[in-house]
């Protein structure tokens, strides 16, 4: 299966770190600023092997007038992705106030699409630094429609593991559900001529007439 994520995150919340994370079980602080790398890798989800394709999207030094830039610049990953991750940092509220414009965004880019979305509040082990509550981002994924996860890359591989697992298993499940969509389609009978009906039923007709 190929599986693509992409997430438009805003920079400094971890999410290189994150992705980094998932697929090494490493935890590297320390980023370069990307220009979106693209990663590659075989996964096994519930015992399937997956390819699985994830976008690490460019972070930026956010203005509020450089927010329709921003958003014009990721429209290419959000046309090709099977589901999304939005991450904010819970020590940053400024992160966490551009989740909503983002996933806008993505259901003006996809209006027809189902696209599975997990938002998620990183950096939950600096707790003493939170600028944004748990319960603030559970009702913004509720408003929203979306899943709602707290994590601490640097703390918790299986945290991270099971963002990604989930992301992975809800895609998989709409691809599923696409696939009957379409068989039940193929197999559903075009609908009969009436002329041909009404012969049939002469003809059976014709046929108890004979046998009487």
């Amino acid at each position: 299966m190929d599986v693509k994520l992409a997430g438009p995150w805003t920079g400094g919340v971890g999410k290189s770190a994150m992705i980094v994370r998932f697929l090494t079980k490493r935890f590297i602080g320390d980023y370069e600023p990307n220009t979106g790398n693209l990663y590659s890798r075989l996964v096994h989800i519930d015992g399937d092997q997956i390819f699985l394709r994830i976008q690490d999207t460019p972070g930026y030094i956010e203005v509020q007038e450089d927010l329709p830039q921003m958003l014009d610049s990721l429209s290419g990953c959000l046309k090709w992705a099977d589901g999304f991750l939005l991450v904010y940092s819970i020590t940053d509220h400024h992160s966490y106030q551009f989740i909503r414009p983002l996933f806008q965004h993505i259901q003006k880019i996809r209006p027809d699409s189902k696209i599975p979305v997990i938002i998620v509040g990183n950096k939950g082990d600096l707790m003493h630094s939170r600028q944004v509550a748990a319960n603030d981002g559970l009702q913004l994924a509720n408003e929203l429609g979306a899943v709602f996860l707290e994590v601490s890359t640097s703390d918790n591989y299986q945290g991270v593991c099971d963002v990604f697992q989930y992301l992975c298993k809800e895609v998989s499940k709409q691809h599923s559900c696409g696939s009957r969509d379409k068989r039940r389609s193929s197999i559903i009978p075009r609908p009969k001529s009436p002329n041909v009906q009404d012969l049939k039923r002469r003809f059976k007709q014709a046929l108890s007439s004979k046998v009487k």
